[in-house]
């Protein structure tokens, strides 16, 4: 591990735990264990031959969806999403990674060749083009949890004047986030270099995956993969043009949720806010913008810790709930698909465009 990596081991591991209040995992399950500093500390001892580096001691090590909100409150700025995935790294380089990811390259590929297929099915085969100015690539989640996100996507921006716009024809659907996550650097840099190779053909790239977001434009640099394509959050391309955006009914109060990505790790805050600002009334949840409060879908915690992925969506709609309830509406398929599954009677989930969709209908 390079030296500011340890120097950061270091830091949490003697630190009296100022961002503990600042972990979602370890808030939402009651998890000692599961604080930044435990996590980090397990990881430290790990390293230095003080605890075997096994399954079971580096267990906390998964305890994390990679959210950054610990690094928010950090003194010494510490990064602890990329120093656990970096322990997560040496975990599958030893052969001792998460049991519930046992194949996750083989199993990942499997996945992004169904939803390939799925997305062929879902959109016109005319929609699709080898080359074009701007190309929509939605994200996996997008096409897996929410059949009608991409289609409605499609929908507004025809609406809204860009019925140029065209589905980018690559092999796969996912950015690749998931593999790095689960600690399969080297298969992530491969699958980073494919898409990155494919997508040079357009020249701006429209997304609606906050973790793609991330992945194009700061993890692949970070691994020498270089994106020749603009990539955008499609809340930033309809931000650019939201005059455009008539609503046909009357604006009803709606929540808006951040995606921990999008808003902590590529600052896109205002956007989405402005294009759903056209067509409700925004109210803002107590954790909000960059202090946002992850949902449980990043980090492939829904695969390790299901049970602590379903208790983090539980508590952040909990505000919701106590207010009476409502709409929520999000900017990410993977944060939508985490607080639909886990909202009770009374709250409603919707994507930012499908809503804009909806009350745009027939302008």
């Amino acid at each position: 591990m390079a030296n500011l990596t340890l120097t950061h081991l270091e830091y949490c591991t003697y630190c009296p735990k100022m961002c503990r209040h600042a972990c979602p995992v370890s808030t939402a399950t009651a998890r000692e264990t599961w604080t930044p500093q435990a996590k980090m500390s397990a990881l430290n001892l790990a390293r230095k031959g003080f605890a075997a580096f096994d399954a079971a001691a580096t267990e906390p090590i998964w305890a994390c969806t990679g959210c950054r909100q610990c690094t928010e409150y950090c003194a010494h700025g510490v990064e602890p999403t990329a120093i656990l995935f970096a322990g997560r790294a040496e975990a599958v380089r030893r052969g001792v990674g998460h049991p519930a990811l046992e194949n996750y390259p083989e199993r990942f590929r499997a996945r992004d060749e169904r939803l390939r297929k799925k997305l062929h099915a879902l959109v016109p085969a005319e929609r699709f083009a080898e080359e074009a100015t701007v190309a929509l690539w939605p994200g996996c989640d997008a096409v897996d949890k929410g059949d009608r996100d991409v289609p409605a996507q499609l929908a507004v921006l025809d609406r809204l004047g860009m019925s140029d716009v065209r589905v980018a024809t690559v092999e796969s659907t996912c950015g690749g986030y998931p593999l790095l996550a689960a600690g399969h650097v080297d298969v992530f840099r491969w699958h980073a270099a494919r898409v990155a190779h494919e997508l040079r053909r357009y020249r701006t790239v429209v997304m609606s995956c906050s973790a793609c977001i991330h992945a194009l434009r700061t993890l692949y640099p970070a691994e020498g993969v270089q994106v020749a394509a603009e990539v955008l959050h499609v809340s930033e391309v309809l931000a650019g043009i939201a005059e455009r955006i008539v609503p046909t009914a009357p604006k009803t109060a709606v929540y808006y949720h951040d995606p921990c990505h999008l808003a902590r790790f590529a600052n896109v805050v205002e956007p989405p806010r402005k294009v759903l600002g056209r067509v409700a009334e925004v109210r803002e949840l107590a954790w909000s913008r960059r202090d946002t409060e992850c949902c449980g879908g990043g980090g492939v915690l829904p695969k390790t810790m299901p049970d602590a992925a379903d208790a983090m969506a539980v508590r952040r709609l909990r505000e919701v709930v106590d207010a009476g309830g409502g709409t929520v509406v999000t900017s990410c398929a993977t944060c939508k698909h985490m607080l639909a599954r886990n909202a009770p009677d009374g709250v409603e989930v919707r994507d930012l465009v499908e809503i804009v969709e909806n009350r745009t209908r027939g302008a």
